[in-house]
């Protein structure tokens, strides 16, 4: 029996979860809901989110949006004031592995062994075990919005400790769990976890404070059409919406393609904000568009690849009209990035976004609108099947459409997931549906998708099957779109 429903957490209900939730570690003490309220208040617009987002937006300027998380105080102030030095103002933070598992005694062990050695023993920022008081030192020393990241198990102490800080950003993103970090939690556990954020972030907007929230979505660990994570990112915004959230973002992840790439992003918000207003949440904000180089192929090893690959997605979100766009740094690949490799990364992206300010040029033609279209029809068709399953509540739904496999993606970590969808890229390295497994695209789209499969399979006289579709996983690594088969 489904028990998560699409309905607004009580409020005596959602108090007494608190307790339970603050229990975890003992800063959980220093949360205080009134004067968190009173102290997000008082925080000038040039650390709100949404304020700067709107400032960036008005300007016509792309804000950078780096990842970025380092254990020690001094260490993590230096790190965002020198992307201040760069004009970056939106800052979303990693917290480290063990926080995002509430494993908070050995993220203990890792602060002391940093600060004894001056080296990081934690790969992020330990947002718990430092405690409001010490991270509105952060806040008030740097000039920007930070935006913590989180799992399943940490979000809820997470998200109450980082609102009390004067954060005012955070994922609310249940399906990036089930795509990367939870392996065994159901989707009904995830849901539960999100609409606790959510309720916490609508009570903060009921006493006049603006938290925005992040969609992921379902993000693939494989080549595989965006329409999917699009759904998916939409129904966050749903759940979190009927939990009082006001403000939300979506993320058109880019995969090298820039017809398919811009007809993601041309499409998205408006898909969203068709939704958010079908189902009664006019009020919700769409706070802006992120262009996002999230992790869904191997990053290039090679420096100069790397830096190829960064000015593609910096010029990909210019043209696709997004308010700000996620980079990672050159060494990626390497392991934890130093502070030099942040700077030197960003200031490439910040080149390419720095001359484009001055230009204004639109790209439109038959091919991108042909991406739109398929793309709308796949979301629709995927996003109407979840309200039936749900007869109308979109929560029950989800868990019924991952259950049937109308909502699946490609090796996704999640024991729950049918992971019987594969894709693989066209002739002109668009991804397409290699197996649609049971998705509910419409027939005349599945026409098409295999359609311009066939046409690879001409053009290059082999089979497009799993092994070729392995090497197209591994294409963007290498500077190509289409894999090339390996040499025997």
């Amino acid at each position: 029996m489904i028990k998560v429903k699409q309905q607004r957490i009580d409020e005596e209900v959602f108090m007494e979860k608190r307790k339970e939730v603050l229990a975890v570690w003992p800063t959980g003490k220093e949360v205080d809901l009134d004067e968190a309220v009173a102290y997000q208040k008082a925080l000038p617009d040039s650390k709100r989110f949404h304020k700067i987002l709107q400032k960036y937006h008005d300007e016509g300027r792309i804000s950078l949006f780096p990842r970025q998380g380092t254990p020690l105080v001094d260490d993590q102030i230096a790190l965002i004031r020198s992307l201040n030095e760069l004009d970056i103002h939106l800052l979303p933070f990693t917290t480290d592995s063990y926080t995002r598992n509430l494993q908070l005694d050995k993220v203990e062990k890792g602060l002391q062994e940093s600060a004894k050695t001056g080296r990081a023993a934690l790969n992020g920022w330990p947002i718990i075990n430092h405690g409001v008081k010490t991270n509105r030192k952060v806040v008030e020393a740097c000039d920007g919005a930070l935006d913590p990241r989180s799992s399943r198990i940490g979000q809820a102490m997470v998200a109450e400790i980082a609102f009390a800080s004067g954060m005012n950003a955070f994922p609310n993103s249940f399906f990036g769990w089930i795509a990367g970090y939870d392996k065994k939690a159901t989707v009904e556990e995830c849901i539960e976890t999100a609409q606790y954020t959510g309720r916490l972030i609508g009570y903060y907007a009921d006493h006049g404070v603006t938290i925005t929230t992040d969609c992921h979505g379902w993000l693939p660990n494989f080549v595989i059409p965006m329409s999917v994570n699009m759904a998916t990112q939409i129904i966050e915004s749903l759940v979190s919406a009927e939990q009082g959230v006001k403000s939300v973002f979506p993320q058109a992840n880019m995969q090298g393609c820039l017809a398919q790439d811009l007809a993601d992003m041309h499409v998205l918000p408006k898909l969203m904000r068709t939704y958010l207003d079908k189902l009664g949440h006019n009020d919700v904000q769409i706070a802006g568009l992120f262009g996002s180089q999230s992790p869904l192929f191997p990053f290039p090893q090679e420096m100069g690849s790397a830096f190829g690959y960064i000015g593609y997605t910096a010029v990909t979100a210019a043209l696709g009209g997004c308010d700000a766009v996620s980079v990672k740094t050159v060494d990626e690949a390497a392991g934890v990035p130093s502070q030099d490799s942040h700077r030197q990364s960003y200031l490439a992206a910040q080149w390419i976004l720095g001359v484009w300010h001055d230009q204004k040029l639109e790209v439109d033609n038959e091919v991108i609108r042909r991406e739109e279209e398929v793309t709308i029809a796949e979301v629709t068709a995927i996003l109407d099947k979840v309200l039936e399953l749900g007869d109308g509540d979109i929560a029950v739904g989800t868990v019924k459409a991952v259950e049937a496999g109308v909502l699946d993606s490609p090796m996704s970590i999640n024991i729950h997931a049918q992971d019987k969808v594969l894709g693989i890229r066209d002739n002109d390295g668009a991804c397409r549906y290699l197996d649609f497994g049971n998705l509910p695209i419409p027939e005349d789209i599945k026409d098409f998708h295999r359609q311009k499969v066939a046409e690879r399979e001409k053009a290059e006289g082999r089979k497009m099957d799993y092994y070729a579709s392995i090497d197209d996983f591994w294409g963007i690594s290498k500077g190509r779109l289409k894999g090339v088969p390996a040499q025997k």
